[in-house]
């Protein structure tokens, strides 16, 4: 990799700052493929196949406009991966079987409410478009209209299983964003 790395800065003339953001993002996304096999891989020997790939793009819709946790580590940032797919796909569905249209609409109409007023929470260094309060907007919109398309198919189809695992997908990553919240009013309580 490093001599990949090598022939890259040379042929395009990339700082070592940029040689190094490179270096980074084809590490992020080895990381983030093989997590994606390893899960796929799970969630096909349990026979939810439909589910996982209807919760990882329902995800990657919501982590690319509104961030979310980043843990620092591949091992933990692969079982939390596990378990919040865990969880929306296996678990909740079981504990609050059948959640009613009207309970399940309150909840997503508080999670949109909630990732409006609270998102995007990503890294400000990384995503330095951001910075900018225009594309902050345009985040929230995204995330927004998402969320009103979701409740719409859920009005619509609440009584699916896929439904109501989507709707424990959005609800843990609202989750997420509070927890993001939380921890940064933490270390700015600390300073």
């Amino acid at each position: 990799m490093e001599a990949a790395l090598d022939k890259i800065q040379m042929e395009y003339n990339l700082s070592d700052r940029e040689r190094k953001l490179l270096q980074f993002s084809f590490i992020g996304l080895i990381y983030d493929i093989t997590k994606l096999i390893m899960l796929f891989i799970f969630f096909a020997c349990i026979h939810q196949v439909a589910s996982f790939a209807f919760c990882i793009s329902l995800l990657v819709v919501l982590r690319t406009n509104q961030g979310g946790l980043h843990l620092k580590h591949y091992t933990t940032c692969f079982i939390f991966s596990f378990l919040y797919l865990f969880l929306s796909i296996c678990v909740l569905p079981i504990l609050i079987p059948n959640l009613s249209q009207p309970v399940g609409l309150c909840i997503l109409f508080v999670c949109l409410l909630i990732n409006y007023k609270a998102g995007p929470q990503k890294n400000i260094k990384i995503y330095s478009e951001l910075k900018n309060p225009r594309n902050v907007l345009k985040s929230k919109i995204n995330s927004f209209a998402f969320c009103m398309v979701y409740m719409i198919l859920f009005f619509i189809f609440s009584n699916t299983l896929l439904m109501q695992q989507g709707m424990w997908i959005i609800v843990l990553h609202t989750m997420q964003i509070v927890i993001v919240i939380i921890k940064k009013y933490r270390k700015e309580k600390e300073r």
